[in-house]
Protein backbone atom coordinates (compact mmCIF):
# COMPACT_ATOMS: atom_id res chain seq x y z
CA UNK A 1 0.00 0.00 0.00
CA UNK A 2 1.36 3.40 -1.00
CA UNK A 3 0.31 6.15 1.37
CA UNK A 4 -0.04 9.83 0.60
CA UNK A 5 3.21 10.41 2.52
CA UNK A 6 4.99 7.89 0.28
CA UNK A 7 3.60 9.60 -2.80
CA UNK A 8 4.76 13.01 -1.56
CA UNK A 9 8.29 11.69 -1.08
CA UNK A 10 8.24 10.28 -4.62
CA UNK A 11 7.01 13.59 -6.01
CA UNK A 12 9.80 15.56 -4.31
CA UNK A 13 12.49 13.30 -5.76
CA UNK A 14 11.04 13.35 -9.29
CA UNK A 15 10.35 17.09 -9.28
CA UNK A 16 13.89 17.89 -8.19
CA UNK A 17 15.31 15.52 -10.82
CA UNK A 18 13.16 17.20 -13.50
CA UNK A 19 14.47 20.62 -12.50
CA UNK A 20 11.17 22.08 -11.31
CA UNK A 21 11.57 25.35 -9.45
CA UNK A 22 11.82 25.22 -5.64
CA UNK A 23 8.78 27.51 -5.45
CA UNK A 24 6.65 25.06 -7.48
CA UNK A 25 7.81 22.12 -5.37
CA UNK A 26 6.98 23.98 -2.13
CA UNK A 27 3.54 24.90 -3.53
CA UNK A 28 2.69 21.28 -4.36
CA UNK A 29 4.21 19.85 -1.17
CA UNK A 30 2.48 22.27 1.21
CA UNK A 31 -0.93 21.95 -0.50
CA UNK A 32 -0.86 18.16 -0.53
CA UNK A 33 0.34 18.16 3.09
CA UNK A 34 -2.82 20.06 4.08
CA UNK A 35 -4.84 17.54 2.10
CA UNK A 36 -3.07 14.68 3.88
CA UNK A 37 -3.90 16.21 7.27
CA UNK A 38 -7.54 16.37 6.22
CA UNK A 39 -7.63 12.73 5.07
CA UNK A 40 -5.22 11.15 7.53
CA UNK A 41 -1.53 10.33 7.14
CA UNK A 42 -1.99 6.62 6.31
CA UNK A 43 -4.53 7.08 3.52
CA UNK A 44 -3.91 4.76 0.55
CA UNK A 45 -3.51 6.96 -2.55
CA UNK A 46 -5.40 4.42 -4.70
CA UNK A 47 -8.46 4.76 -2.45
CA UNK A 48 -8.68 8.57 -2.67
CA UNK A 49 -11.67 9.77 -4.69
CA UNK A 50 -12.80 12.98 -6.35
CA UNK A 51 -15.26 13.51 -3.50
CA UNK A 52 -12.34 13.60 -1.06
CA UNK A 53 -11.00 16.69 -2.84
CA UNK A 54 -14.49 18.19 -3.02
CA UNK A 55 -14.90 17.61 0.72
CA UNK A 56 -11.51 19.22 1.32
CA UNK A 57 -12.57 22.28 -0.69
CA UNK A 58 -15.76 22.60 1.38
CA UNK A 59 -13.73 22.27 4.60
CA UNK A 60 -11.33 24.99 3.44
CA UNK A 61 -14.23 27.39 2.93
CA UNK A 62 -14.96 27.14 6.66
CA UNK A 63 -11.31 27.37 7.71
CA UNK A 64 -10.11 30.65 9.32
CA UNK A 65 -7.01 32.31 7.92
CA UNK A 66 -3.63 31.36 9.44
CA UNK A 67 -5.01 28.54 11.59
CA UNK A 68 -2.06 26.40 12.77
CA UNK A 69 0.31 28.89 11.12
CA UNK A 70 3.71 28.90 12.89
CA UNK A 71 4.14 32.70 12.86
CA UNK A 72 0.74 34.38 12.35
CA UNK A 73 -2.23 34.40 14.68
CA UNK A 74 -5.52 32.89 13.40
CA UNK A 75 -8.06 35.39 12.06
CA UNK A 76 -11.85 35.35 11.98
CA UNK A 77 -11.73 35.99 8.23
CA UNK A 78 -12.04 32.85 6.11
CA UNK A 79 -9.50 31.65 3.56
CA UNK A 80 -9.93 33.50 0.26
CA UNK A 81 -11.42 31.85 -2.81
CA UNK A 82 -8.11 32.46 -4.61
CA UNK A 83 -6.19 30.51 -1.93
CA UNK A 84 -8.69 27.64 -2.01
CA UNK A 85 -8.38 27.39 -5.78
CA UNK A 86 -4.58 27.43 -5.43
CA UNK A 87 -4.70 24.46 -3.03
CA UNK A 88 -7.07 22.56 -5.31
CA UNK A 89 -4.97 23.19 -8.42
CA UNK A 90 -1.85 21.94 -6.65
CA UNK A 91 -3.58 18.75 -5.52
CA UNK A 92 -4.94 18.11 -9.00
CA UNK A 93 -1.46 18.65 -10.48
CA UNK A 94 -0.02 16.25 -7.87
CA UNK A 95 -2.44 13.48 -8.81
CA UNK A 96 -1.72 14.13 -12.47
CA UNK A 97 1.93 13.44 -11.67
CA UNK A 98 1.04 10.20 -9.83
CA UNK A 99 -0.99 8.99 -12.79
CA UNK A 100 1.69 9.85 -15.35
CA UNK A 101 4.27 7.98 -13.28
CA UNK A 102 1.84 5.01 -13.00
CA UNK A 103 1.84 5.24 -9.21
CA UNK A 104 -1.98 5.15 -9.26
CA UNK A 105 -4.34 3.22 -11.54
CA UNK A 106 -6.52 6.21 -12.45
CA UNK A 107 -6.62 9.94 -11.78
CA UNK A 108 -9.62 10.69 -9.51
CA UNK A 109 -9.07 14.45 -9.75
CA UNK A 110 -9.29 14.69 -13.52
CA UNK A 111 -12.97 15.65 -13.57
CA UNK A 112 -13.00 17.83 -10.44
CA UNK A 113 -13.94 21.38 -11.36
CA UNK A 114 -11.86 24.07 -9.69
CA UNK A 115 -13.62 26.50 -7.33
CA UNK A 116 -14.61 29.74 -8.99
CA UNK A 117 -12.71 32.87 -8.04
CA UNK A 118 -14.34 36.32 -8.21
CA UNK A 119 -12.88 38.46 -10.97
CA UNK A 120 -10.92 41.35 -9.50
CA UNK A 121 -9.77 44.53 -11.17
CA UNK A 122 -6.00 44.51 -11.67
CA UNK A 123 -4.56 47.40 -9.59
CA UNK A 124 -2.50 49.91 -11.59
CA UNK A 125 -1.08 53.40 -11.24
CA UNK A 126 -2.14 56.39 -13.32
CA UNK A 127 0.35 58.28 -15.45
CA UNK A 128 0.31 61.15 -12.94
CA UNK A 129 1.12 58.73 -10.12
CA UNK A 130 3.98 57.22 -12.12
CA UNK A 131 5.50 60.65 -12.68
CA UNK A 132 5.26 61.36 -8.95
CA UNK A 133 6.94 58.03 -8.19
CA UNK A 134 9.80 58.65 -10.62
CA UNK A 135 10.39 62.07 -9.05
CA UNK A 136 11.29 60.54 -5.66
CA UNK A 137 14.85 59.19 -6.20
CA UNK A 138 17.70 61.70 -5.99
CA UNK A 139 19.34 61.13 -9.35
CA UNK A 140 22.47 63.06 -8.36
CA UNK A 141 23.57 60.28 -6.00
CA UNK A 142 24.77 56.81 -6.98
CA UNK A 143 22.07 55.00 -5.02
CA UNK A 144 19.36 57.43 -6.10
CA UNK A 145 20.19 57.04 -9.78
CA UNK A 146 20.32 53.26 -9.40
CA UNK A 147 16.82 53.31 -7.93
CA UNK A 148 15.58 55.62 -10.67
CA UNK A 149 16.97 53.30 -13.35
CA UNK A 150 15.43 50.34 -11.55
CA UNK A 151 11.97 51.96 -11.51
CA UNK A 152 12.24 52.81 -15.21
CA UNK A 153 13.20 49.21 -15.98
CA UNK A 154 10.25 47.80 -14.03
CA UNK A 155 7.84 50.12 -15.83
CA UNK A 156 9.22 49.62 -19.32
CA UNK A 157 9.78 45.87 -19.27
CA UNK A 158 7.01 44.64 -16.96
CA UNK A 159 9.52 42.15 -15.53
CA UNK A 160 8.89 40.24 -12.32
CA UNK A 161 10.69 41.20 -9.11
CA UNK A 162 12.85 38.06 -9.02
CA UNK A 163 13.70 38.41 -12.71
CA UNK A 164 15.23 41.85 -12.17
CA UNK A 165 16.76 41.00 -8.78
CA UNK A 166 18.58 38.01 -10.32
CA UNK A 167 19.52 39.83 -13.52
CA UNK A 168 23.21 39.28 -14.31
CA UNK A 169 25.55 41.86 -15.78
CA UNK A 170 25.92 39.87 -19.00
CA UNK A 171 22.12 39.66 -19.23
CA UNK A 172 21.88 43.37 -20.09
CA UNK A 173 22.30 43.83 -23.84
CA UNK A 174 22.53 47.60 -24.21
CA UNK A 175 23.43 47.42 -27.89
CA UNK A 176 20.33 45.50 -28.95
CA UNK A 177 18.00 46.66 -26.15
CA UNK A 178 17.23 43.36 -24.42
CA UNK A 179 17.33 41.88 -20.93
CA UNK A 180 17.98 38.15 -20.67
CA UNK A 181 16.10 36.93 -17.61
CA UNK A 182 15.24 33.62 -16.04
CA UNK A 183 11.47 33.43 -15.60
CA UNK A 184 9.10 31.00 -13.95
CA UNK A 185 9.82 27.33 -14.48
CA UNK A 186 13.48 28.13 -15.26
CA UNK A 187 12.45 29.43 -18.68
CA UNK A 188 14.91 31.93 -20.10
CA UNK A 189 13.50 34.74 -22.21
CA UNK A 190 14.47 38.11 -23.67
CA UNK A 191 12.61 41.28 -22.71
CA UNK A 192 13.00 44.41 -24.85
CA UNK A 193 13.48 47.88 -23.40
CA UNK A 194 13.31 51.36 -24.93
CA UNK A 195 15.83 54.11 -25.55
CA UNK A 196 15.25 56.02 -22.30
CA UNK A 197 15.81 52.86 -20.28
CA UNK A 198 18.90 52.06 -22.36
CA UNK A 199 20.38 55.47 -21.54
CA UNK A 200 19.56 55.07 -17.84
CA UNK A 201 21.07 51.57 -17.68
CA UNK A 202 24.20 52.72 -19.51
CA UNK A 203 24.64 55.72 -17.20
CA UNK A 204 24.13 53.53 -14.14
CA UNK A 205 26.68 51.01 -15.37
CA UNK A 206 29.35 53.54 -16.36
CA UNK A 207 28.93 56.20 -13.69
CA UNK A 208 26.90 55.05 -10.69
CA UNK A 209 27.46 51.29 -10.41
CA UNK A 210 30.17 50.30 -7.88
CA UNK A 211 32.79 47.65 -8.47
CA UNK A 212 31.12 44.25 -7.92
CA UNK A 213 32.15 42.26 -4.83
CA UNK A 214 32.07 38.53 -5.68
CA UNK A 215 28.82 38.73 -7.67
CA UNK A 216 27.74 38.78 -11.32
CA UNK A 217 24.46 40.58 -10.59
CA UNK A 218 23.68 43.82 -12.38
CA UNK A 219 21.90 45.65 -9.57
CA UNK A 220 24.28 46.27 -6.67
CA UNK A 221 24.26 47.87 -3.24
CA UNK A 222 26.45 50.89 -2.53
CA UNK A 223 29.13 48.43 -1.38
CA UNK A 224 29.11 46.37 -4.57
CA UNK A 225 27.12 43.43 -3.26
CA UNK A 226 23.99 42.01 -4.86
CA UNK A 227 20.77 43.93 -4.29
CA UNK A 228 18.31 41.23 -3.27
CA UNK A 229 14.58 41.12 -3.97
CA UNK A 230 13.61 42.06 -0.41
CA UNK A 231 15.67 45.25 -0.55
CA UNK A 232 14.23 46.19 -3.94
CA UNK A 233 10.69 45.68 -2.64
CA UNK A 234 11.39 47.94 0.36
CA UNK A 235 12.88 50.63 -1.88
CA UNK A 236 9.79 50.69 -4.10
CA UNK A 237 7.44 50.73 -1.10
CA UNK A 238 9.38 53.63 0.47
CA UNK A 239 9.26 55.73 -2.69
CA UNK A 240 5.58 54.94 -3.10
CA UNK A 241 4.88 56.15 0.45
CA UNK A 242 6.81 59.37 -0.18
CA UNK A 243 4.87 59.91 -3.40
CA UNK A 244 1.57 59.41 -1.59
CA UNK A 245 0.66 56.30 -3.57
CA UNK A 246 -1.62 53.58 -2.27
CA UNK A 247 0.08 50.16 -1.99
CA UNK A 248 3.20 50.54 -4.10
CA UNK A 249 4.92 47.21 -4.80
CA UNK A 250 6.85 45.65 -7.70
CA UNK A 251 4.02 43.54 -9.12
CA UNK A 252 1.78 46.60 -9.29
CA UNK A 253 4.43 48.18 -11.52
CA UNK A 254 4.20 45.06 -13.70
CA UNK A 255 0.41 45.46 -13.88
CA UNK A 256 0.79 49.15 -14.74
CA UNK A 257 3.37 48.45 -17.43
CA UNK A 258 1.13 45.83 -19.04
CA UNK A 259 -2.02 47.96 -19.13
CA UNK A 260 -0.20 51.05 -20.42
CA UNK A 261 1.49 48.93 -23.10
CA UNK A 262 -1.94 47.91 -24.41
CA UNK A 263 -3.34 51.41 -24.10
CA UNK A 264 -0.44 52.71 -26.17
CA UNK A 265 -1.35 50.34 -29.00
CA UNK A 266 0.52 47.14 -28.10
CA UNK A 267 -1.17 43.81 -28.82
CA UNK A 268 -1.91 41.03 -26.27
CA UNK A 269 0.20 38.45 -28.11
CA UNK A 270 3.46 40.42 -27.94
CA UNK A 271 2.61 41.35 -24.35
CA UNK A 272 2.15 37.68 -23.49
CA UNK A 273 5.62 36.89 -24.82
CA UNK A 274 7.16 39.90 -23.08
CA UNK A 275 5.63 39.00 -19.72
CA UNK A 276 6.49 35.32 -19.99
CA UNK A 277 2.90 34.10 -19.64
CA UNK A 278 2.38 30.50 -20.73
CA UNK A 279 -1.14 31.35 -21.93
CA UNK A 280 -3.24 34.38 -22.81
CA UNK A 281 -5.49 33.92 -19.77
CA UNK A 282 -3.62 36.34 -17.49
CA UNK A 283 -2.84 38.69 -20.37
CA UNK A 284 -6.59 38.99 -21.02
CA UNK A 285 -7.04 40.56 -17.57
CA UNK A 286 -4.82 43.42 -18.68
CA UNK A 287 -6.62 43.64 -22.02
CA UNK A 288 -10.01 43.90 -20.28
CA UNK A 289 -8.77 46.73 -18.09
CA UNK A 290 -7.24 48.55 -21.04
CA UNK A 291 -10.56 48.20 -22.88
CA UNK A 292 -12.22 50.27 -20.16
CA UNK A 293 -10.70 53.25 -21.97
CA UNK A 294 -13.10 52.58 -24.82
CA UNK A 295 -16.05 53.40 -22.59
CA UNK A 296 -14.39 56.61 -21.38
CA UNK A 297 -13.82 57.68 -24.96
CA UNK A 298 -17.41 56.75 -25.87
CA UNK A 299 -18.80 58.85 -23.03
CA UNK A 300 -16.75 61.73 -24.34
CA UNK A 301 -17.30 61.32 -28.06
CA UNK A 302 -20.41 59.13 -28.37
CA UNK A 303 -22.76 60.00 -31.22
CA UNK A 304 -26.23 60.02 -29.67
CA UNK A 305 -25.24 61.83 -26.49
CA UNK A 306 -23.97 64.70 -28.62
CA UNK A 307 -27.14 64.95 -30.72
CA UNK A 308 -29.51 67.72 -29.74
CA UNK A 309 -32.59 65.51 -29.69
Amino acid sequence: MATLSDALAAYRICAQAEGKSPKTIRWIMSSVTYFREYLGANQDVNNITANDLRGFIIALKQRPKFINHPYSKPMQQKISAQSIQTYARAIRAFFGFLYREELIDHNPMERVRMPKVPTKVVPTFTEVEIIRLLAQPDRHTDVGFRNYALLLTFLDTGARLMELAELNDDGVDLENGYLRVMGKGNRERYIPFGQKVAKALLKYKLKHRPEPMATDRFWLTAYGRLLNAGRIEKIIHLYGTKAGLKRCYPHKLRHTSSVMYLRNGGDPFSLQKKLGHSSLQMTRHYANLADSDVRKQHLRYGVVDRLKV
